[in-house]
């Protein structure tokens, strides 16, 4: 049963990491055309005498949908700062321990944000609220989109502690480890050399 069980969380992942990989091709998307239209602004008002009314408050709801997009693929790639004082200094399982405290407390937090989102949105909605900019934005459609981007956190939470759990019942603690442990110095130095070649790749095909 413990063994379905695994299997079913692990379809469960597959699909957040579908999502969450496509919430950043679209984010980065996103900021690659916000770029570009800051960068117009710029030579408008140099050239022209003109800016874009309200492109900083669509920068602001730009960078609080990406920023809660990218907490769930950096919670998937172990990215996120623990302090690992503590951690490297005793054994195997309160290693797991650790591991499991500090995944619910993520979880506890990014909850608690979710909870005051929804209450945010479910004002704004009801209030039918607008920004008090000159592009008077309907606020529950960018609010709708970061509640979203912090749901999808919090289940990805909920689910790699699952999983981790699991896997430690099992006795399978390197996928635990894998799933909501530290990355070792060694995981770290072994992603930094595969980007770096390959961006020589990328640059000697170029």
């Amino acid at each position: 049963m413990i063994a379905s069980l695994a299997r079913g969380l692990d379809r469960l992942l597959a699909g957040l990491r579908t999502l969450s990989s496509a919430g950043i091709w679209i984010g980065g998307g996103g900021l690659l055309v916000f770029s570009f239209a800051v960068v117009v602004e710029v030579l408008m008002r140099r050239f022209m005498n003109h800016s874009f009314a309200g492109l900083d408050e669509l920068g602001g709801y730009m960078l609080a949908i990406v920023g809660a997009i990218a907490f769930t693929e950096t919670l998937l790639h172990r990215g996120h700062i623990r302090i690992d004082v503590i951690h490297a200094r005793v054994g195997r399982r309160l290693q797991s321990a650790l591991d499991v405290l500090a995944m619910l407390g993520v979880i506890v937090f990014f909850g608690t944000m979710l909870f005051y989102a929804q209450h945010l949105l479910g004002r704004s909605i009801g209030l039918q609220s607008r920004s008090i900019s000159s592009l008077s934005v309907i606020l529950w459609v960018p609010q709708s989109i970061w509640f979203v981007g912090i749901a999808l956190f919090v289940v990805t939470a909920i689910t790699l502690l699952a999983r981790a759990i699991v896997a430690l019942l099992l006795g399978d603690r390197a996928t635990a480890v894998a799933l909501i442990g530290l990355r070792s110095a060694e995981e770290e130095l072994a992603e930094e050399v595969e980007l770096t070649a390959n961006a020589l790749g990328e640059e000697h095909r170029t």
